[in-house]
């Protein structure tokens, strides 16, 4: 079976003996007539093709011919008119509104929210958030400001809570608002803050006594050391007179006589009553560039000073001879030699008489070579 056309007139092709044979195989194979369609010719062109950027519209002008391409600048954005005063304050007051109504629910998000947005709580709302608020609250709502009036530094003192004490005071200028009177009754931390931020030493009290002398009289040992530490300190003679009468405050006689301008002859007595050494010898070193040409003052240092010891000294021990000595000195001489060291005699501990047995004697006949000078 042929199914390409073939007659006596056509001319033998071998190429159309080749399609008949393969026609009529299918035929057989497939029972039915299949068609070859014979592939297109391949495409010249890319298969992707270059990507035209075109900006602004084209104007097609006839074949053959490139369209113009027209350049479109952007017009400009209108301005945005600038809110006037009025809606400027109609939000801000929306935000103290809800910053108030957050205090009073004591949210700490919102409140940091509507501070993010600009708003300035009060001295008042400051106060209330410092002092009366939950401290993770009040820390969050203090980092959240560069600068803090010197009145928060009282609330902070008042809570009494040292991180939160220590966020407010580094967001304060100066402590020239702080109450000194606050810092004498809450641990002495708080006052080491605000000395070294620069508050004066010598700030009077409500009472119009001075720091120092409130320490002393309460015998508050922490805020005495603490404030003879600053090189600013003024101290009176009411000062070392406390320091040298009480004896857990002696420690600091030393360091209140130096720092005390106006040392007096008369309490040199008051060391040697209350058995204050180093107050003696610091009161001693004091006035002996004043005193040391009169005679009075060699006769009083001949007295006051030690011959082992060579220095002077407030616990001190009487031989039967009437010489007074350092008792420990002593008694380290007598349990090795048995002697008097002035007059080599034999001597024995229990020929000595101590402190008490002659202080008021002693006393007396300081007092008087005092008055002389």
């Amino acid at each position: 079976m042929s199914i390409v056309h073939k007659c006596s007139t056509c001319v033998t092709d071998p190429f159309l003996d080749y399609i008949n044979a393969l026609f009529l195989s299918n035929y057989m194979l497939h029972g039915m007539p299949s068609r070859i369609i014979p592939p297109e010719p391949p495409d010249p062109t890319p298969l992707k093709r270059a990507r035209l950027e075109v900006v602004g519209p084209v104007k097609l002008v006839g074949p053959g011919v490139k369209p113009a391409i027209v350049v479109v600048e952007p017009t400009p954005a209108t301005p945005v008119a600038a809110p006037t005063a009025e809606k400027v304050q109609k939000v801000q007051e929306i935000i103290r509104q809800r910053f108030r109504r957050a205090l009073r629910l004591n949210d700490g998000t919102k409140m940091c929210r509507c501070m993010e947005s600009g708003y300035k709580p009060s001295a008042s709302e400051w106060f209330h958030i410092i002092g009366k608020m939950h401290v993770a609250t009040a820390s969050k709502c203090v980092k959240k400001v560069a600068q803090l009036e010197d009145s928060c530094l009282n609330a902070a003192i008042k809570r009494q809570h040292r991180a939160l004490f220590k966020d407010v005071l580094q967001r304060v200028e100066s402590v020239k608002g702080v109450r000194m009177d606050d810092l004498m009754v809450v641990p002495a931390v708080y006052l080491e803050g605000c000395l070294k931020k620069g508050l004066d030493p010598n700030t009077p009290l409500k009472t119009r006594r001075l720091p120092l002398e409130y320490a002393c009289a309460h015998s508050r040992v922490a805020y005495l050391e603490m404030l003879l530490e600053d090189e600013r300190i003024s101290v009176s003679q009411t000062v070392c007179r406390f320091v040298i009468r009480q004896p857990m405050q002696q420690r600091f006689a030393k360091r209140a006589i130096e720092l005390c301008m106006d040392i007096v002859p008369t309490m040199i007595l008051e060391a040697v009553v209350a058995n204050a050494t180093s107050a003696l010898v610091a009161i001693m070193n004091k006035l002996e560039d004043t005193y040391q040409s009169s005679e009075p003052w060699e006769e009083l240092t001949h007295m006051l000073m030690c011959p082992i010891l060579n220095d002077y000294s407030t616990d001190i021990v009487k031989t039967t001879n009437s010489h007074y000595f350092d008792r420990t000195s002593l008694l380290t001489w007598v349990h090795s030699k048995h002697t008097d060291p002035l007059t080599r005699e034999p001597l024995e501990e229990r020929d000595l008489l101590t402190r008490s047995e002659f202080i008021k004697e002693y006393a007396l006949a300081v007092q008087v070579i005092i008055k002389k000078l």
